[in-house]
């Protein structure tokens, strides 16, 4: 068959089928006397002519074997899988998508297991973290209460408490109070005269006519007796100077009677001032500064102290509110007194009332700072007001006694900055253990002012100033029987000491 697969019967390309073709038609065309002269006629002539050619077609055509049935078969299926093929994806093609799939699932599968096998692992792992945590949570905890255990039921536990106590309290007494400031301008030697100084009609005494004592000044110290000087400073209109002391306390813990005791010395006691003249006991502090009121307290009263604390009003006013107020009992006079002038110097507080009042820090500092209305104790003036001052210590230590050892701290911490002193830590630990070793169970405060009744002189002026004039050696017998308990007025030179050179800094 032609190459181009055209749809011809006739194989031109055969040399004798061509050369018998070609001769037909030279006859047909050769031949004019027998050309059909009608249309009819060739007609009949050309079908004759095609008759012809396909007879001798057949004639020649190359003889082609007849298939046998089985190869019908054969060649059947043969045709019958290549349509197959062609009608149908290959099996090969299929078995690879397939694997692939497969291939895909298992990927996926692998990675789940892999992240699951991962998050076990990870879990494991925080498990046994958490398990070394709680397990060492759970030792801590017990070494925690075995070691409470120990502290609070055993007597050894119960003497490292303390110590570790003791210890942390100095460590944060040194660290929060304040020092004394040794550069302080001295003032000039001059008499303050105020206004009930110039209002009182006191006679003069001349100076000349007072007895001083002899003692050598140093002051009588023994072990087992601390003394501590509280002072409260009005710093009023001072600006850089420092104020006079108002407010002078000996406070005094004896170990060996366990026993607290405070003892005021009145502001307005004409006293021997070292240095200086002899003036009112209130401004040798203003004069000299610590160092010169402990002179002159040694001097007059033949007591040396272990250290100082001071606070001014309004400190005073922070500490009050911080330890939650005070409770003070008033007479009418002193509840009228206090809500009808500037004593009390915030208005909304002037409420207070006959009987027992619950005083926060502004109503307190009204109450300590009044003279001229006499007290439930009975004593007026300057007498009254020391009173005064004695009543709001014994309410604070009152106040301190109900409270728990934790709100102790916490109060520590707070008001512990207000404070003023020279005692350092050492010494600090020192007055704490003693006061812990006399049980803290302290009853009632004994109490004494100086001068004493009946041993001394007042109603009286010297260069204009309204002084009270004590007689030195009868007060100094009635402060020593008081604070050592016994009249003996001498000093102990093997005393212990805190850090003796009262000059230098605490810290």
């Amino acid at each position: 068959m032609n190459k181009n697969n055209d749809n011809s019967t006739f194989d031109f390309d055969d040399q004798q089928f061509s050369e018998k073709f070609n001769k037909n038609i030279e006859k047909v065309l050769g031949d004019t006397d027998t050309f059909p002269q009608d249309q009819e006629q060739m007609q009949k002539q050309v079908e004759e002519l095609v008759q012809d050619i396909k007879l001798e077609e057949e004639v020649n055509k190359p003889e082609i074997a007849t298939p046998s049935e089985k190869d019908l078969v054969t060649t059947n299926n043969g045709l019958n899988d290549t349509v197959a093929t062609l009608e149908e994806p290959s099996n090969d093609l299929e078995d690879q998508e397939i694997e692939d799939k497969l291939m895909n699932i298992n990927a996926s599968l692998a990675k789940q297991i892999g992240d699951e096998i991962d998050s076990s692992s990870e879990q494991l792992k925080k498990k046994k973290k958490r398990k070394k945590i709680l397990t060492g949570l759970g030792i801590s905890f017990l070494s925690i209460i075995l070691l409470g255990v120990f502290l609070v039921f055993t007597p050894p536990g119960n003497k490292l408490l303390v110590s570790m106590g003791v210890n942390a309290s100095g460590m944060i007494w040194s660290s929060m109070t304040k020092s004394f400031d040794d550069n302080t301008k001295v003032a000039t030697d001059e008499d303050v005269i105020d206004e009930d100084d110039k209002q009182s009609d006191a006679p003069e005494l001349d100076p000349a006519t007072i007895s001083w004592p002899t003692h050598p000044g140093e002051g009588r110290h023994e072990d087992g007796v601390y003394n501590i000087l509280l002072l409260g400073e009005e710093a009023i209109g001072m600006g850089d100077g420092r104020g006079h002391t108002d407010v002078i306390v000996i406070a005094t813990m004896n170990t060996k009677n366990k026993s607290i005791k405070l003892t005021s010395l009145m502001r307005d006691s004409y006293v021997q001032i070292p240095g200086y003249n002899d003036n009112k006991l209130n401004s040798a502090y203003a004069k000299g500064g610590l160092d010169l009121l402990y002179e002159t307290i040694a001097l007059n009263f033949d007591i040396k102290l272990d250290g100082c604390v001071k606070v001014d009003f309004e400190k005073f006013e922070k500490i009050i509110d911080r330890i939650g107020g005070i409770d003070v009992t008033l007479k009418k006079v002193e509840a009228d007194y206090l809500n009808t002038t500037n004593y009390i110097s915030n208005k909304k507080y002037r409420t207070v009332k006959e009987g027992l009042n619950h005083f926060n820090g502004n109503q307190a500092l009204g109450y300590a700072r009044i003279r001229h209305i006499s007290t439930i104790t009975g004593n007026n003036n300057d007498y009254g007001r020391t009173d005064r001052h004695r009543i709001i210590l014994n309410a604070i230590f009152e106040k301190c006694k109900a409270k728990s050892k934790t709100d102790l701290a916490a109060m520590m911490v707070d008001f512990l900055p207000l404070i003023t002193t020279d005692i350092d830590a050492e010494c600090f630990k020192g007055l704490l253990n003693s006061f812990i070793d006399m049980g803290m169970s302290t009853g009632t405060i004994d109490q004494l002012r100086i001068p004493v009744n009946g041993a001394f002189k007042d109603n009286l002026k010297i260069r204009g100033m309204s002084v009270v004039v004590p007689d030195l050696p009868k007060n100094i017998e009635a402060l020593h029987s008081f604070i050592f308990g016994d009249p003996v007025a001498t000093t102990t030179p093997d005393a212990p000491k805190k850090s003796d050179d009262k000059s230098k800094s605490k810290k």
